[in-house]
This record gives structure tokens, sequence and C-alpha cells, in this order.
């Protein structure tokens, strides 16, 4: 019996298919988190680039949220 755990266990240590498995999901989430720092950092500057656009056509909407509770309709004719 101990002879038959001790084969058992130097098998598992000489496995390596679990190590790929966690390479991988280790490369998956650096891609991650590269992915969603460089399009966070694209949207604020795309965010940017169409407020000049806007301004350059003379719509100059402030692009703040409107209060809760309030009609957006209201608010476009003035009417709060």
């Amino acid at each position: 019996m101990m002879t038959y755990l001790r084969v058992q266990l130097s098998r598992l240590r000489k496995d390596e298919a679990g190590q790929t498995l966690i390479e991988y999901a280790l490369l998956a989430f650096l891609i991650a988190i590269a992915a969603i720092i460089f399009l966070s950092a694209i949207g604020l500057d795309l965010a940017e680039t169409f407020d000049e656009v806007e301004n350059a056509l003379g719509l100059n909407d402030p692009n703040d949220l409107t209060p809760t509770g309030v009609d957006d309709a209201a608010t476009a004719d003035g009417v709060n």
C-alpha cells in the first residue's frame, strides 16, 4: 500500500498538465488588465474629441447628468 502511494505521489510531482492551464489563465488575465487600461485611456481622449467637435458645431452641451426625477424633455424646454 505504501509503495502504491509513493508511486502515485511521484507521478503527481512529475505531471505538468495543470501548469500550462495556470500560465494561460495568468496570460489572459494580464491581457484583460492591459486592454481595460488601454480602452479607458482611449475613452477619455475620445470623449474630449467629441466635446471639441460639439463645441465647433456650436452645440455647447455641457454633458452634465440630469437630476434624478427630472424629465429630459422638460430640461430641454428650460422647464424644471
